[in-house]
């Protein structure tokens, strides 16, 4: 079954760590962030990342810097429409979206935006509703400094204790078609969700 996993990941540890800094950054961006399971990659590519013996640490570093940047750009966005926002197709779609994301920011403050990292649906759009509603720059880059290293640590370290704990009892390639077939599964969830 090893043919099933792509020799670019499994093969160089510089893609698989550039791939958690992607997914994380992706995972954390406006409007991107609702489209892709990004939770169930995130697990996928740690658990691999685990089998190949990559530094928990260093995983968690490139996971945390991917989310900051994620978040940076999410914020700059919001902050350069304003309220044109609103005027997005996506949000024209789906306002209750923004409107969820709105009411959540209004309620915490500069809470939210580390609150709203841990809640899926609310990652990727508390930074542009902090940026739009003009939340100060300092605020926004203290409050995401602190919670994309601790988004990360909780997300990705248990993860990597899972992987360990699970080794004596399945091998590389059938942990990897689970894996696949989890990922597989949750994408064609999530595309059900959205077309709804």
């Amino acid at each position: 079954m090893p043919e099933l996993i792509p020799d670019f990941l499994t093969q160089s540890r510089g893609w698989l760590l550039l791939a958690i800094c992607l997914l994380a950054l992706l995972e954390s961006l406006v409007v991107v962030g609702l489209l892709i399971p990004g939770v169930a990659l995130l697990v996928s590519l740690t658990l691999l990342a685990q089998q190949q013996g990559i530094d928990p640490l260093l995983w968690c570093a490139l996971a945390a810097a991917g989310a900051f940047a994620g978040d940076m750009i999410s914020y700059e966005l919001g902050f350069n429409a304003q309220q044109r926002i609103r005027h997005w197709s996506y949000f024209r779609r789906h306002p209750r979206w923004l409107a969820d994301g709105e009411s959540f920011f209004f309620r915490y403050g500069v809470w939210s935006i580390v609150l709203g990292r841990f809640i899926g649906p609310l990652r990727p759009l508390v930074p542009a509703v902090a940026g739009a509603c003009a939340m100060p720059r300092r605020q926004f880059y203290s409050a995401n400094g602190l919670s994309a290293p601790a988004w990360a640590l909780l997300y990705c370290l248990p993860v990597f204790w899972l992987g360990e704990a699970v080794q004596d009892y399945l091998d590389g390639s059938q942990l990897v078609l689970m894996l696949l077939l989890a990922s597989a599964v949750a994408l064609l969830f999530s595309f059900w969700l959205r077309r709804r």
